[in-house]
């Protein structure tokens, strides 16, 4: 049984929500590389890794659960197609094509081709809400993925619906239990245990005692930053107690250089922008402050490294799914699908579009892992049973969609080389492509 559960909501007039044909994106505008924090499958061989059983095995049957007809299931896609996020976001639709487009060239699910219609929240919660009841009222969808961080505009709505959702946990609210409906590859904001693998990894560079660089206007990444924190103590690393803040309007890099030399640490560790994680790297240059292990959560930005490679040289950084570095068959077909279905995107391996393919590979994981006529509840209950989902090879580590809302263990470590000019994969003392740690206890 559900519990209710209530939140204050200010009442905002509504405005017109963008309405195109089900199943069809227009043309994109242009679309860019780009990473997003912190804060990620396939047809025949990856498809057989996410369950694919049944596929078409003995056609359709009558079912009257919403978004099904004899023929088809229809899905909702929302993204932020317009405001201050549609450029960071936009390459998401991409990856969310893809994915539906490449299981219907498979032959669907149970016989059942997929259709979807898609909205623009705008990035923001009320047009996230207002999105989400156009399309579980006015388009009748069986369930959502989404790629935004507004998710918590619709979250209420959704749960009390009983829709499923999976998408970019750029949100606490994935990581909460009450949310049962919510789907994620990874959860990089939690109130639960840290894990020991960051502060493993740096224990195994060197780093012997840290600093901690905060921001005075991201409590997102502070949150991030307080787990890396625990892990680095529980490694028997050194915290320094200052306190360091970066403010890109404000601080001087030069100041906090010095800062960092003062407090004698050999790592600096936190969860800035991979751009201002830049500057932080440059002001510790400058002051002559020796710095073994740099170690950022959103160090991944190849739009950065093309401008600041020199600056960023030697920064590690850390991600929740496989990049393409080490280029797997789970990375060929996602290529190969990118091609097909959303040949628009260039070049095709963008980090938000990739998510945007993973998040649509868990939902359709529960659709192939079910009954053929599933209710939306037991639809939840279905995907919620699997514990070992990694999407073909696609993930550092198999996600426990059981036992949510807590870090991974599992995560792939990169290095910038000595000439800023390319990323390299860090491999752990075994060899392994990966690094894995242990759980903290829960304090």
């Amino acid at each position: 049984m559900r519990h209710s559960r209530t939140r204050s909501r200010a009442v905002r007039p509504k405005r017109p929500t963008r309405l195109q044909s089900p199943g069809r994106l227009q043309p994109p505008t242009r679309l860019r590389r780009t990473a997003l924090f912190a804060a990620v499958t396939m047809a025949t061989a990856l498809l057989a890794g996410c369950g694919t059983s049944g596929s078409a095995a003995t056609g359709p049957a009558p079912c009257t659960t919403p978004g099904f007809s004899p023929d088809s299931i229809k899905l909702g896609w929302v993204y932020p197609d317009t405001g201050p996020l549609a450029q960071a976001l936009g390459a998401a639709r991409s990856g969310f094509v893809a994915r539906v487009e490449q299981q219907n060239a498979a032959g669907g699910i149970h016989g059942r081709k997929l259709t979807f219609a898609w909205r623009d929240d705008v990035g923001s919660g009320a047009q996230n809400l207002e999105a989400m009841r156009d399309l579980v009222e006015n388009e009748h969808v069986f369930g959502v993925v989404e790629s935004t961080t507004a998710a918590a505009g619709g979250a209420d709505y959704l749960h009390e619906q009983e829709v499923p959702v999976a998408g970019l946990p750029a949100e606490a609210i994935w990581a909460e239990h009450f949310y049962d409906n919510m789907f994620a590859h990874a959860y990089v904001i939690t109130s639960g245990p840290s894990v020991d693998t960051f502060g493993t990894f740096v224990k195994a560079r060197g780093g012997t005692k840290a600093a901690i660089v905060l921001s005075d206007t991201d409590q997102v990444s502070n949150q991030i930053s307080e787990k890396v924190t625990d892990s680095l103590r529980a490694a028997g690393i050194e915290v320094s107690p200052t306190k360091f803040i970066y403010n890109p309007t404000h601080t001087s890099r030069s100041q906090l250089g010095e800062q960092l030399k003062n407090a004698g640490v050999d790592t600096v560790a936190g969860a800035l922008s991979a751009a201002d994680t830049s500057e932080v790297m440059a002001g510790a240059h400058e002051a002559g402050a020796v710095v073994k292990v740099f170690l950022s959560a959103a160090g991944y930005d190849r739009g950065v490294l093309q401008e600041k490679g020199a600056t960023i040289a030697g920064l590690y950084t850390y991600m929740n799914y496989v990049p393409f570095l080490n280029r797997t068959p789970a990375h060929d077909l996602y290529i190969d699908a990118m091609r097909a279905y959303a040949p628009e995107l260039q070049p095709p391996d963008q980090e938000l579009a990739l998510i945007a393919y993973l998040s649509t590979d868990i939902f359709l994981t529960g659709l192939l892992r079910g009954p053929a006529c599933p209710t939306r509840a037991s639809y939840i209950r279905t995907l919620r049973g699997v514990t070992d989902y990694n999407a073909g090879g696609l993930l550092p580590g198999p996600v426990d969609f059981k036992n949510w809302g807590q870090l991974n263990l599992c995560y792939t470590f990169v290095r910038v080389n000595d000439q800023g000019t390319d990323y390299e994969l860090v491999k752990d003392p075994g060899g392994a492509d990966r690094w894995c740690g242990k759980r903290l206890p829960d304090q």
